[in-house]
């Protein structure tokens, strides 16, 4: 792995001062706005970050992880952000806990800012790496999204670890990297369960370099024998209490029922939907009535059905940024447009350097396409886009070098001709 103290000197002094600039403000803002970044109320627990503080609580209290209802074990969510909450709560107490945990999460970040730096060094080089820092350090749902008690800033940065873990692993193709990966990778699942399609990336790499089958097949083990270690005690305790293998959740029943709504609007067609207050038995009849949604009208309105499936639900999880809380005064307006900018270089990046063969880089823009296909046939929305924005930031950081290096060589070679015609007395 890179060390920062291989870096130049330059190069460290900036990230060094980018970085202490971005965790002194988020820290600012944590302390200014406080509760201000609740999304729910803690009296009627109507939103997710409330329901994670109350399942955090019960937890430690109980021993016992809940969701929706408080006297019911749960399979809804993964236990990653409970249990972690749930060790600075009783550190600290409630409320001193949480604030805590806003504070890890902006140190969280501030981490993820070093490992942007050090993957896009080994994907480009060091100034792009600069260029991706900046340009992450000024994207404001990243100082926002600190006082959030939601999964994303720790999931982010697993996602990050892993595409960093992934790179040396690929580059060195030792068992140790590939045993890191395992635990990470699931370490992340335990936040968020989208993570699981991650090794199709690799995959994918693996084959258009054409790895040896012999080296796929050991290394495709020792990451399943180490991720399902670290997953094994939350496989048992699902099979206890609900006598049943259940690998991940059981809660995509609403948002693949919601996803089929185009444009999320109720139209008004018949859909069947037994309520009930057992989360599986809900879940199981939600995704009943959304397969009973695509499989009615689907046929009658198949291209919309299609477009809303492939363009429209990309475009509702790419076309907003993840900023639900303004904070400095900074409107959403400007965070929009910022965001937008930021898609295009994006892309530009993409487009002026895949063709180099870069197998970092393709790795990136594998795992950004399989990212957005798992998230098709649910509810997609910009908070599910948000901890694959610092990937996108980077590959926009090389379109905007690619653009630099552009201007500035044609400047040069302007410069150079007047002053050889000016040596030359023409």
């Amino acid at each position: 792995m890179v060390k920062i103290r291989n870096e130049g000197k330059k190069e460290v002094i900036v990230l060094i001062l980018v970085c202490t600039i971005f965790f002194s403000v988020s820290l600012y803002c944590l302390f200014k706005y406080g509760d201000y970044f609740l999304l729910g109320s803690m009296v009627k627990m109507d939103n997710d970050d409330v329901k994670y503080i109350r399942s955090a609580v019960i937890l430690l209290n109980k021993g016992s992880l809940v969701y929706r209802y408080v006297n019911h074990p749960t399979v809804y969510i993964m236990p990653g952000l409970p249990v972690v909450l749930s060790a600075f709560i009783k550190v600290f107490g409630k409320l001193s806990g949480v604030v805590a945990f806003r504070v890890f999460q902006a140190f969280i970040q501030t981490l993820s800012l070093i490992l942007i730096f050090i993957i896009c060094k080994k994907v480009f080089n060091k100034r792009i790496a600069l260029i991706g820092v900046v340009l992450d350090t000024l994207y404001m749902p990243e100082v926002s999204a600190s006082g959030f008690i939601l999964t994303e800033v720790l999931f982010k940065f697993l996602l990050l670890l892993l595409i960093l873990i992934s790179i040396n692993a690929l580059q060195h193709k030792m068992k140790t990297w590939y045993l890191i990966g395992g635990l990470v990778w699931a370490l992340a699942m335990l936040l968020r369960p989208t993570i699981a399609v991650y090794p199709l990336a690799v995959v994918f790499v693996w084959v258009i370099y054409k790895y040896p089958i012999r080296d796929i097949m050991k290394y495709s083990a020792i990451v399943l024998v180490t991720s399902s270690i670290v997953m094994s005690p939350w496989w048992i305790r699902n099979y206890r209490d609900f006598h049943r293998f259940i690998p991940l959740t059981l809660s995509s029943g609403n948002p693949f029922l919601q996803g089929t709504y185009i444009n999320y609007e109720k139209d008004g067609q018949y859909t069947p939907y037994k309520s009930s207050n057992d989360e599986i038995t809900s879940n199981e009849n939600e995704v009943e009535a959304g397969r009973y949604r695509l499989k009615n009208y689907f046929k009658n309105a198949p291209i919309k059905y299609i477009l809303w499936y492939s363009v429209g639900k990309t475009a509702y999880l790419w076309h907003y940024p993840f900023y639900w809380r303004t904070v400095l005064g900074i409107p959403f307006i400007q965070v929009l447009r910022y965001h937008i900018l930021l898609l295009i270089f994006g892309i530009y990046g993409v487009l002026k350097n895949l063709n180099k063969r870069n197998k970092w880089l393709l790795l990136m823009v594998i795992f950004i396409a399989i990212f957005n296909i798992a998230h098709l046939p649910y509810m997609t929305l910009s908070r599910y886009a948000f901890p694959i924005m610092p990937l996108t930031i980077i590959l926009a950081a090389a379109g905007i070098y690619d653009i630099i290096s552009y201007i500035t060589g044609k400047l040069q070679r302007r410069i150079q001709n007047v002053q050889w015609n000016s040596f030359s007395g023409r």
